[in-house]
């Protein structure tokens, strides 16, 4: 199928305020030069570490149809050279116009954790009802927010945008441009601790999100969260009065009544938007069946079809990373074990809920419940004590065998009681063979951790044993 064109040379020069000599479209944007697709306009950013200028006639050979450079030395193809002063400067203006020309629904989502769940959950029941355009992966900073701004349809009915932080400021200059009528919340807990004093002032940078909306705009926060009123309150201050909640007080205007959480879901009875709704999420969890309310609850907001979203909720599958479970042979070929891929992040609130999942998981028999869990990143002045306390859940929801990763996670194996201690690595390279070696038949595996400690590496060397099959449960 041909793509839809995203910009012609005019109307990228009008936006951005460079110059061409050229008469090309472009149907998409990149800024990897090994990524390119033919049709591309390839942005050359520059950062501390590299310089995009380096690759823009790699990118041009690769097929892309323009470049956008700051310096055109060294580019043979003259006449596919859009020429700025700033390529930064030039993509946010370039997001600006995208947004200027659409009149697509936008819903903003931020919280600390379940941005890229939720929003990957609201992309795909709105997509159910019309043309979406969401954030790809976690594209939600500086310059993810601007490429998914810039390369929105024209044509899109709906927009679901994910925008994240580490600093104070960061949401506002980003929310401003995507003017989203309807911005939601998921929860603040105590991530980026690193950055900030407490997580009152986590919340309050949570809430420049509001700084995007018109005074018409919608509110959704969790409600069941301790900062819901600092948030509610905020949002007044900047003149929003339309503030809805879900969670399971009895005011929440999306409120949970029972939920049953299985194997491969959870099953839902709650009452949103003044409906009596029962719904299946494939996504097993608590969190899943709040956040599932938070994505009806935006739904309703921008007057999509409720119980339509509600039912295409069963069919929703999680972000890679972020609970898929996976059927995987035994590194000997005989038997099989259960495999929760949740190595994408972590902080001490998804941590716990993929330990919840895993207590949840029946093992087959004479299987047990597994957790891999790696260090958790940027908690600040708290991060020894973060650790430590982990074994309060993993001894309380009798979790069999922990290996623990990474030279935080020392915390734990120091206070992990023997009968449960697998063994605690400083990398997760050393970790591999022996949690291969330890496996058993019927066993539930659990890899958790924050990115940068690569407890992915540990997924990827049990996946190659031989994936048998994948289902979509998830955690986040």
């Amino acid at each position: 199928m041909t793509k839809a064109v995203l910009w012609t040379a005019q109307d990228a020069a009008t936006a951005t305020g460079g110059k061409t000599t050229g008469d090309w479209t472009v149907t998409g944007i990149s800024i990897d030069s090994r990524k390119v697709s033919k049709g591309d306009l390839f942005i050359a950013l520059k950062g501390p570490n590299f310089d995009g200028q380096k690759f823009a006639q790699a990118a041009l050979d690769a097929g892309a149809h323009a470049v956008m450079v700051s310096d055109a030395n060294g580019i043979d193809d003259t006449d596919k050279v859009l020429l700025v002063d700033d390529t930064m400067v030039a993509l946010e203006r370039l997001g600006i116009a995208g947004r200027e020309r659409s009149k697509a629904k936008i819903v903003a989502i931020t919280g600390s954790v379940g941005k890229t769940g939720t929003k990957e959950a609201l992309k795909y029941v709105l997509s159910q009802q019309g043309k979406t355009h969401a954030s790809p992966a976690s594209f939600n900073n500086h310059w993810g927010v601007p490429i998914t701004l810039a390369t929105l349809p024209v044509d899109a009915k709906f927009g679901v945008f994910e925008i994240g932080m580490n600093h104070p400021g960061e949401i506002s200059t980003l929310v401003k441009m995507v003017k989203p009528s309807v911005a939601l919340i998921t929860t603040v807990v105590g991530a980026h601790t690193e950055f900030f004093k407490d997580e009152a002032e986590i919340a309050m940078a949570k809430a420049e999100i509001f700084e995007g909306l018109d005074s018409d705009g919608t509110v959704i926060l969790n409600r069941d969260n301790l900062h819901y009123f600092a948030l509610a309150r905020r949002a007044k201050e900047l003149g929003l009065s339309t503030i809805k909640c879900f969670g399971t007080d009895a005011v929440s205007n999306y409120r949970l009544f029972e939920a049953n959480i299985v194997t491969d879901g959870s099953a839902v009875r709650a009452r949103v938007g003044g409906q009596d709704l029962e719904y299946f999420i494939g996504c097993p969890g608590e969190h899943w069946v709040l956040n599932s309310l938070a994505v009806l609850g935006c739904v309703d907001a921008i007057g999509a079809d409720l119980v339509k979203a509600s039912k295409d909720l069963a069919d929703v599958t999680p972000p890679a990373g972020r609970g898929e479970t996976h059927t995987v042979k035994l590194p000997s070929g005989e038997g099989t074990f259960m495999l929760i891929d949740d190595a994408y992040n972590a902080n001490p609130t998804s941590m716990m809920a993929g330990i919840k999942v895993l207590s949840q998981t029946k093992p087959g028999e004479g299987g047990r419940k597994i957790a891999v869990l790696g260090e958790m990143r940027e908690l600040g002045d708290s991060a020894t004590k973060m650790h430590a306390d982990l074994y309060h859940p993993l001894t309380s929801l009798e979790i069999d065998r922990v290996y623990s990763v990474g030279p935080l996670m020392a915390e734990l194996d120091k206070t992990l009681p023997s009968e449960r201690n697998a063994g605690h690595f400083e990398t997760a390279e050393d970790a591999i063979e022996p949690i291969k070696a330890d496996l058993r038949d019927g066993d539930v595996v659990l890899v958790k951790g924050s990115l940068g400690i690569y407890v992915s590496k540990i997924v990827s060397a049990l996946k190659s044993c031989g994936v048998v099959d994948k289902s979509t449960t998830a955690t986040e």
